[in-house]
């Protein structure tokens, strides 16, 4: 694979070189979403959860099934009397800071997944915003 995927880096190159790229011509990995299996979720991942033998279990799905992922969740745990709660925001930075490591250490070169990273990583590094006091107000 990353033999092909160098000979097709080498004919990119040319191509750029004498103007005849297409919008397919690179060597990136797709990530489908596991819900619709329609959408590439490498740059664009969405943390949810579901219930596996009663233990909730983390995975990323595309923006369009992201809602339905979270309210199957909810069912499935009021269904089987387990506490409902949010992710919370900072638990799914650093879960897709993980998910976008590893795709980035896949696929390298891809630029999308590289700026989704910088974008996750700059809002780990916003700190929670504290509650102002009434009498501040």
């Amino acid at each position: 694979m990353r033999e092909t995927c160098r000979q097709n880096v080498r004919t990119l190159s040319h191509k750029l070189a004498s103007g005849r790229v297409g919008p397919y011509d690179r060597c990136v990995r797709l990530t489908r979403c596991p819900r619709c299996l329609a959408e590439d979720i490498s740059a664009d991942a969405h943390p949810t959860r579901r219930l596996v033998n009663a233990t909730p279990v983390t995975f990323f799905v595309c923006r369009d099934c992201f809602r339905a992922a979270e309210l199957e969740f909810q069912i499935s745990c009021e269904s089987s009397n387990i506490g409902y709660a949010r992710l919370p925001i900072r638990e799914s930075l650093r879960l897709l800071r993980g998910f976008y490591q590893d795709r980035l250490g896949e696929s390298p070169d891809d630029g999308r997944v590289t700026e989704a990273l910088q974008e996750v990583e700059r809002r780990l590094l916003i700190g929670p915003v504290e509650r102002a006091s009434k009498l501040d107000a």
